[in-house]
């Protein structure tokens, strides 16, 4: 459908909820300002049901849009697009202390794309957890597999292709993942160790077993807080076939379908010194996919990523954040991934939950994308206004 569809669509749904939540906070309010005595049973359990609703969900909204302009200089080709980048609206239910359910729907317009994807279920699934007795979890259903942090501090996907870390390496499947977390204290600083271990059915089959739960993943990291604005992350990640994550099926030139499994690794690192920070990132396969899955120079590739991201934040009244980035890759250009990028963003804090980012990237690109060319470079000029709720 057309872009206009999508988005009628799209405001009707938000705007249902959005009355649903007023219906259902006027009526809890109305039903403490009344004396409950003399309801029917059937109005105690509806009056019990809404409560219940009230105490238990919390809901959320994130909603981007923004503006971007374009240049190819091999071509000199140049575009530009408005759009509504993304509309998020997630709910969690506390359904007792050992059992959760997260819900996101998902709206998006990519930009220079003919239109949205529509709203969809981003993700859905239920955890169970051992209360304050036990720190382990387990979680069932639709949702974002583990595999590298994906740190960026610019306006991400769909409004620009940042960071490159998850145009190659995120995946949202149906798994079931397991993880622990335990903090605890190092002197007087505070410390968090996160392991977790997920299996799914991939898109991207292998060898003769199709269709099949063999696919699985880990992550591990620790965090270090010293308090006053002190604090690091170091974390790393394993998944047996990184053929399924986003970027690569979506690239691969053999239908979903690899002669043998790529294992892929990635590390990353973040931290915060007062008002500077630095996060870094490195994402990798650790094998070549055959050249007729994804090829560089004629030859099978072996993808690698980097993002490295450094800047600070700056409180005036309202805070203002710039950082400045450089990423790049190595036999990722059937990704459309530059081998150097460079940029630059201001986030500046416009209104409560409301920020408004401007900034840069500039990309350099080592194979053939344009005709016989053998080397172009694109600019991207971006702004984008972002509310939280």
């Amino acid at each position: 459908g057309g872009v206009e569809m999508h988005k009628k669509k799209s405001n009707c749904f938000f705007l249902s909820v959005g009355v649903l939540a007023f219906a259902i906070s006027f009526f809890c309010m109305s039903a403490q300002a009344q004396d409950v005595q003399g309801l029917t049973r059937e109005q105690e359990n509806a009056l019990e049901f809404v409560g219940n609703l009230y105490e238990n969900i919390d809901a959320g909204l994130l909603l981007r849009s923004g503006a971007v302009y374009q240049d190819v200089h091999k071509n000199g080709d140049s575009r530009s697009d408005l759009t509504l980048a993304s509309v998020e609206l997630g709910v969690n239910a506390e359904i007792n202390d050992y059992v959760s359910a997260d819900v996101v729907y998902l709206y998006e317009d990519p930009s220079f794309e003919d239109g949205g994807g529509g709203v969809s279920l981003d993700s859905g699934f239920v955890t169970l957890s051992g209360g304050d007795q036990c720190p382990g979890h387990l979680s069932v259903g639709k949702m974002y597999v583990p595999f590298g942090a994906l740190l960026t501090h610019f306006p991400d996907d769909p409004l620009t292709a940042s960071p490159v870390t998850l145009t190659m390496g995120e995946i949202d499947e149906n798994a079931v993942l397991a993880g622990y977390e335990k903090e605890f204290r190092i002197g007087e600083n505070s410390g968090n160790l996160n392991i977790s271990g997920y299996t799914f059915n991939g898109d991207v089959e292998s060898g003769n077993r199709e269709n099949s739960i063999r696919d699985f993943g880990a992550d591990i990291n620790f965090t270090f807080d010293k308090g006053q604005g002190v604090s690091a992350q170091l974390g790393g990640s394993y998944l047996s076939n990184l053929a399924d994550t986003g970027g690569i099926s979506d690239a691969l030139r053999s239908d979903d379908k690899v002669e043998d499994r790529i294992q892929g690794c990635a590390a990353y690192l973040s931290g915060d010194l007062q008002n500077f920070f630095l996060d870094a990132e490195y994402m990798s396969a650790l094998d070549d996919f055959e050249s007729k899955e994804l090829k560089t120079s004629g030859n099978g590739a072996e993808p690698r990523v980097w993002n490295m991201e450094t800047g600070f934040n700056y409180d005036w009244g309202k805070n203002l954040e710039v950082a400045i980035k450089y990423a790049g890759s190595d036999e990722a250009g059937d990704l459309d991934i530059p081998e150097n990028r460079y940029g630059i963003t201001f986030n500046q804090e416009i209104f409560e939950m409301t920020v408004f980012s401007v900034g840069a990237l500039f990309d350099e690109f080592e194979t053939e994308r344009f005709d016989a060319g053998t080397e172009d470079t694109r600019s991207t000029l971006f702004s984008q206004i972002e509310v939280e709720l």
